[in-house]
């Protein structure tokens, strides 16, 4: 990856941010940039496809206002996030290269960055291969008769099994974070991971979340996947992926 400055127009206002990219990846510009509200719905990003590159931008939107909560604003949004590096895209790119180690499926990525003017909300940029082509996991799932479901839960659940074992979770579990492509094979699109916890009450409320989370709804599916997982979310794990 190496940095560059580029302008984007998003929701029609133009702005500046610092990329971090690979020189192989195709050369993106400020036209073509299509809202994506039927993605926006799924999640609290907002999204942009530029057809001509098949990119897919996600733009992360500051928690705070500078009118309506200045300190917090300040404080979170662009100390904690922006000035120190720790922005929602660094991390994402971070959470993938853990994924990819441990021989998971990602999207690729075309950059990402941070915006420069501070008062430009969307912070965040992180610009990624359209899947066209793949099913959303939750679009999969729906279609999926009792074999096919089993099957799924078991393939799902040996990789959050696996980055359990590495030492980290994913902090937003669900089936709309990730798609299925044409051979059933999952492609994780949304990296966000963490460390467990050395605490035993906190995995385990961590892991109760990542239940309620998941998006699957049928009880023995569910049961299926707690109980493939709740050995990873008991005791701490040694292994650290580095």
């Amino acid at each position: 990856m190496y940095k560059k400055l580029q302008r984007f127009f998003f929701l029609k206002r133009p702005g500046w941010y610092l990329l971090n990219r690979a020189p192989v990846n195709p050369v993106l510009n400020l036209h073509g940039l299509t809202p994506m509200p039927h993605l926006d719905d799924k999640s609290s990003s907002r999204f942009f496809l530029q057809e001509k590159t098949d990119t897919l931008f996600k733009l992360v939107h500051d928690k705070y206002s500078p009118r309506e909560d200045f300190w917090r604003w300040l404080g979170r949004d662009i100390i904690s996030k922006r000035l120190t590096g720790s922005y929602d895209a660094h991390k994402e790119y971070q959470s993938r290269r853990i994924l990819k180690k441990l021989g998971q499926r990602t999207v690729n990525v075309r950059c990402y960055g941070v915006a420069l003017n501070f008062l430009n909300p969307l912070g965040s940029l992180y610009a990624m291969e359209h899947m066209s082509r793949c099913q959303a996991g939750s679009d999969h799932y729906a279609t999926l008769d009792d074999t096919s479901r089993a099957r799924f839960i078991d393939t799902l659940a040996s990789q959050v099994a696996a980055l359990a074992e590495a030492g980290y979770y994913h902090r937003d579990l669900h089936l709309d974070n990730l798609m299925v492509d044409e051979s059933t094979q999952l492609i994780w699109i949304d990296t966000h991971v963490k460390a467990l916890p050395s605490s035993r009450e906190k995995r385990q409320a961590l892991f109760d979340n990542m239940l309620t989370n998941s998006r699957i709804d049928d009880p023995s599916d569910r049961a299926r996947l707690k109980g493939h997982l709740a050995p990873y979310f008991s005791s701490a794990n040694e292994a650290r992926s580095q």
